[in-house]
C-alpha cells in the first residue's frame, strides 16, 4: 500500500452527498487504501433486555481501565452526565476525577456552564471543574491521522478539551458521544406501538417529534402502509421519506470536471447498497431509521495528548444496546419531551438527581456553523485540482463549506508531513 501517496480520486470521493450529509469518510484516501464496507444489519431485538445499567458499568469501566486520573467531558445534557454519574459511583472513592466544559452558547442564547455546575452540586461528589470559552486557541493542533480528515464539528474545541484533561492530571477523557445515535428514540415507531396496543400513546410520541422533510403524521402513516409493500418499495420509500436528498441527483458542480463522473457513480452505488441492505433485512421503518441513526459511524479519534474513549460506543455495550426493542426507548410516562426521547439514557442517571436534571435540550447548530464564518481559502484543494475555484459559489451548503474545511485542513498537514498528490 503506497501510504505516502495522496490519490486525488480517492480523497474526492470524502465529497460524495451521501458522505456529507452522514458524515463519514467513503475510503482511505490513498492509492490502494480501504474502501468502506457498509455495516451489518440492525439485529432482531431482545425482549428480554428492558434497561442497560449493568452493561454501562463495565464498558465504563473497560473506558477507564487503570488510569489513575479520569475526566469527562460535560456539555450539560444528559448524556455526558450518566457518564460523570456513573465514573463517580464506580471509581469516585479511589481516583481522581475531573469534569472538562467547553462554554458553549445554545441557539437561545443561554450557556451551558451554569446548567454544568448546577449539575456538579446536584452530584455532591469531589470533582474539579474545568472550563474554557469556545473561542479559546489550543496549544496544539488536533491530532492528525493518516486514515483520512476529522469529522468531529468543533476539532479545536475538543483539543483545548484534551489539553485541559492532561493539565488536571487525567490519562484518559470520556465524553457521551454516540448515545443520541444509539439510545435516542427514533422516528417512524408507529407500527411497533400501534402493533402492541400502545396505541394511546402515539398523540404523545408524535407530539414529542418533529419530522423532518414531512410532517410527523406524513411520516408516521407512510411507516404503517409500508408494512403491504414488497420489501425493495419499502426501502425506497424509507430513504424517500428519511433521506430525499439521497433520492435526487446531485451532479457534484463545486468538483472539477475530472472528479464529478466518479463521485456521481460513487453515490449512486451507495444508495443502491443501501436500499439492498433494507430490503434484504429490515422489514419496517424503525430499524432501517435506527440503523441509519447508528452507521456508517465515523468515530472521532482522540485530539492528542491522552486517549478519548466513548462508552457509549464500546462494541460490547454497542452489540447489547442494538438488541434492545425499539420501542423502549420512548417512555411516554416521562415529564419532559426530552426525558421521553432518551429514556434508556435517563435510566442510567441515580434517580435523586431528578430535579437537577436540564428539562430541554440544548442545541449548538450556531456555534458550530460560527466555523465556516471565518475567513477560508482551500488553498491545496484548488491546487490540486479536485476543486473548482469557485466551488463556494457552486455549492452554498453550510454542510458542503464545513467538509471542504475539515478536508483542507487535513490535506494541509498531509503535505506538510511530506505526502505526495497523485492521480
Amino acid at each position: 500500500m503506497s501510504k505516502d501517496r495522496i490519490s486525488r480520486s480517492r480523497l474526492a470521493l470524502w465529497f460524495a452527498w451521501p458522505a456529507i450529509t452522514g458524515e463519514f469518510g467513503p475510503a482511505e484516501p490513498f492509492e490502494n487504501g480501504r474502501d468502506l464496507v457498509i455495516e451489518p444489519p440492525w439485529p432482531e431485538p431482545d425482549d428480554s433486555i428492558h434497561d442497560l445499567r449493568g452493561e454501562f458499568i463495565q464498558s465504563v469501566r473497560r473506558a477507564v481501565g487503570d488510569s489513575a486520573g479520569i475526566a469527562v467531558q460535560l456539555s450539560g445534557g444528559l448524556d455526558s452526565l450518566a457518564v460523570l454519574a456513573t465514573v463517580i459511583a464506580e471509581f469516585g472513592a479511589e481516583r481522581r476525577i475531573s469534569a472538562i466544559t467547553i462554554e458553549m452558547i445554545d441557539d437561545r442564547g443561554r450557556s451551558n456552564v451554569p446548567i454544568v455546575t448546577g449539575l456538579l452540586e446536584a452530584l455532591a461528589a469531589p470533582c474539579e471543574l474545568y472550563t474554557a470559552d469556545l473561542a479559546r486557541t489550543p496549544a496544539g493542533r488536533p491530532e492528525w491521522d493518516a486514515a483520512g480528515p476529522r469529522l468531529d464539528a468543533l476539532p479545536e474545541a475538543n483539543r483545548v478539551a484534551v489539553e485541559l484533561a492532561h493539565a488536571a492530571g487525567a490519562t484518559v477523557l470520556l465524553s457521551g458521544d454516540g448515545a443520541d445515535e444509539l439510545l435516542g428514540s427514533p422516528q417512524f415507531l408507529t407500527p411497533d406501538l400501534f402493533g402492541r396496543g400502545e396505541g394511546r400513546h402515539l398523540p404523545r410520541y408524535w407530539g414529542g417529534h418533529r419530522g423532518q422533510h414531512h410532517s410527523v403524521a406524513t411520516l408516521e402513516l407512510l411507516a404503517l402502509a409500508a408494512d403491504q409493500m414488497s420489501p425493495r418499495r419499502r426501502a425506497m420509500l424509507y430513504l424517500a421519506c428519511a433521506w430525499p436528498d439521497l433520492c435526487t441527483r446531485r451532479t457534484h458542480e463545486f468538483l472539477t470536471a475530472g472528479y464529478r463522473g466518479a463521485v456521481d457513480e460513487w453515490t449512486t452505488a451507495w444508495v443502491r447498497s443501501l436500499i439492498d441492505l433494507h430490503a434484504t433485512n429490515h422489514a419496517a421503518f424503525g430499524p432501517m431509521e435506527a440503523w441509519s441513526d447508528l452507521y456508517p459511524h465515523q468515530r472521532l479519534r482522540t485530539p492528542g495528548l491522552i486517549p478519548k474513549r466513548d462508552p457509549f460506543l464500546d462494541p460490547e455495550f454497542v452489540e447489547r444496546a442494538m438488541r434492545l426493542p425499539l420501542r423502549r426507548r420512548y417512555d411516554p410516562a416521562c415529564p419532559h419531551r426530552y426525558w421521553r426521547r432518551k429514556s434508556q439514557v435517563l435510566k442510567l442517571i441515580p434517580a435523586r438527581l431528578r430535579p437537577s436534571l436540564p428539562t430541554t435540550k440544548q442545541i449548538f447548530s450556531r456555534a458550530i456553523l460560527n466555523r465556516i464564518d471565518r475567513p477560508f481559502v482551500a488553498e491545496n484543494l484548488i491546487e490540486s485540482g479536485i476543486l473548482e475555484p469557485d466551488h463556494s459559489k457552486r455549492a452554498s451548503n453550510a454542510l458542503i463549506a464545513l467538509r471542504v474545511m475539515e478536508v483542507e485542513q487535513w490535506l494541509t498537514e498531509a503535505l506538510e508531513r511530506g505526502y505526495r498528490v497523485t492521480d
